[in-house]
């Protein structure tokens, strides 16, 4: 397929394996963002990750030498909060790290966690402590109030430096298991959620003047599909390209250096 971005005019992407992989940025992606910049393009950024809150994945950005106060920047945990905040869903239920604490509290949400019978929703994000007892925790609150089940995102596995380790997606897969019952929704990609938020947030109503970059079909692709964007797979993170006949990028790219091609 062919694509050309001069009828675009916001450009979205993931950040893990698209512009940094680990804590290393990416060679030639802060010369292609520098370009696309110059060039009149919105540009913002959607990740999954929740285990940081917007603040932290800023200076994320900064520190690897992208100037975070260009971009619009958006992830899972902060959908999450909006998500609960738009179905005044106050009381909450959260397993997960930091990064969704606070995204939960910039909201006013009230975050516990120790299970009452108060709380209206459970939140789960990735939680490298996830124990027994919060599971039980958590099953308990959504068995017994009726409570709504929220998860940031389905990735079943996440990027360390040496390895694979279990992301998000496999606690919410436990916690489901436990339930019998599958989450109400799960905010991050492949749903559009976050890629139609990000939209709305940048002022962009209508998607197709949108693309969105990443490098996973099974979340990042599907996601703009879903969303009704043209989408460019990078080949410089997670590899799940034996999915390729049947979720079809609009464009295939070594890296985000060589975005150049579609100007």
């Amino acid at each position: 397929m062919t694509l050309s971005l001069q009828e675009k005019t916001h450009i979205l992407m993931d950040c893990d394996g698209v512009i940094w992989k680990g804590n290393q940025a990416i060679p030639g992606a802060k010369e292609a963002l520098e370009n696309l910049e110059s060039l009149g393009y919105q540009l913002g950024f959607v990740t999954n990750n929740s285990s940081l809150s917007r603040d932290g994945f800023s200076q994320k950005f900064d520190s690897l030498g992208f100037p975070s106060e260009k971009y619009v920047i958006l992830n899972s945990g902060y959908g999450a909060a909006v998500y609960l905040r738009d179905n005044k869903l106050t009381k909450i239920f959260m397993i997960g790290e930091k990064g969704l604490q606070d995204e939960l509290e910039y909201q006013d949400l009230t975050v516990s966690e120790n299970y009452h019978q108060d709380l209206q929703a459970v939140c789960i994000g990735w939680d490298r402590k996830l124990t027994w007892t919060k599971l039980a925790d958590a099953m308990w609150v959504i068995l017994n109030n009726n409570s709504q089940f929220v998860g940031t995102n389905p990735d079943n596995s996440f990027p360390s430096v040496d390895r694979l380790v279990p992301g998000a997606g496999a606690g919410i897969a436990a916690l489901a298991n436990a339930c019998g019952k599958d989450p109400d929704i799960i905010i991050g990609k492949p749903n559009p959620y976050l890629l139609n938020l990000s939209l709305k947030e940048m002022n962009c109503s209508d998607s197709t003047r949108a693309v969105f970059i990443g490098d996973r079909l099974s979340t990042d692709i599907l996601a703009g599909i879903n969303a009704n964007m043209d989408t460019i797979l990078v080949q410089t993170g997670i590899s799940d390209y034996h999915l390729k006949k049947t979720i079809l990028p609009t464009y295939t790219l070594d890296s985000l250096a060589q975005i150049d091609q579609l100007i």
